[in-house]
């Protein structure tokens, strides 16, 4: 009987999980290794570790829970819990950046960059000047958030097929990139800001807030995943939106700039960014296409992907 119910229970969560669960459970389970592993060397291990094992426990039951309705909200959190458990992430990933650095590596992107660029400190003097200017950059950069989700709601509501292999490339992106910025810390030009934009009106205001409430402790600067979610958002919505994919145009190309101009990253941040989430954007189709491959060939639902 006991057999017959772990068979049951076991059957039930494969039919019930989507393919980037997979990615979510794994990552999950290696930040919550970490944590244990090195919690006397890490700042706020246990509360990371208690809001990793609850990331765990929400994705198995809403798996359980999965029953393919649309309009059923766990079904919609079902989809979207990976793109939400990116903020747990980044702190985390940006907390434990001194884990095998004692130091970060922006000495040497300051070199790259002046290599690349030579010296940039004409430029040094428009940031902090016009307040409009100052504002329309950081609302160019809070538009992440909107990239991150308004397209993907959108594809949510038109039933797309493509939703979740773009959430599945996203997230294996992000996570990828959670891991460099442990192994590879920098924290970016952030510092600079307070001497820059001392005065706002909303953007750079709400920009300070969301800095504050994520713990103000630095890194993530390498690549930037600002620029990474935009570029491999954009691709998408290249084909899915084609009537409105010069508005995400305007929105990326102001992004990327964003990211500099309101010191948050350095150019080679941005360069990097711009690499790396093209690459993922032609990873995430491959590794998701074989992952559907696979389940075709198993002969499990494929109802809901």
């Amino acid at each position: 009987m006991a057999v017959k119910f772990d068979q049951w229970l076991i059957d039930r969560l494969r039919k019930g999980a989507f393919a980037v669960d997979y990615l979510l459970f794994c990552f999950t389970v290696l930040m919550t290794m970490v944590s244990l592993m090195f919690f006397q060397q890490l700042d706020f291990s246990i509360l990371f570790t208690l809001g990793d094992l609850a990331v765990i426990a929400i994705l198995l039951y809403l798996v359980f829970q999965e029953s393919g309705r649309e309009n059923s909200t766990f079904h919609q959190l079902h989809i979207w819990l990976p793109i939400i458990s990116f903020t747990l992430f980044y702190v985390q990933a940006t907390s434990y950046d001194h884990l095998v650095f004692s130091t970060t590596f922006d000495d040497a992107l300051m070199k790259w960059e002046s290599t690349l660029f030579g010296d940039l400190n004409r430029f040094a003097g428009i940031p902090g000047k016009y307040l409009l200017l100052d504002e329309l950059f950081h609302f160019f950069y809070f538009s992440y958030y909107i990239i991150l989700f308004v397209p993907g709601l959108i594809m949510t509501a038109r039933k797309s097929v493509k939703l979740h292999e773009m959430i599945f490339s996203l997230t294996l992106m992000m996570f990828v990139h959670y891991l460099v910025f442990i192994l590879f810390p920098g924290d970016g030009p952030v510092a600079r800001r307070q001497d820059i934009f001392r005065h706002g009106a909303v953007f750079i205001p709400l920009m300070n807030w969301i800095y504050t409430i994520g713990g103000e402790q630095g890194g993530g600067a390498f690549p930037s995943t600002h620029v990474t979610v935009t570029v491999m958002v954009l691709l998408y919505c290249r084909t899915e939106f084609p009537r409105s994919r010069w508005v995400f145009g305007i929105l990326a190309i102001g992004i990327c700039v964003a990211t500099v101009y309101c010191s948050y990253h350095y150019i080679v941040d941005v360069l990097a960014g711009l690499v790396t989430g093209t690459a993922f954007y032609f990873i995430g189709k491959k590794v998701y296409s074989s992952w559907i491959d696979q389940r075709n060939r198993s002969g499990e639902s494929l109802s809901r992907q």
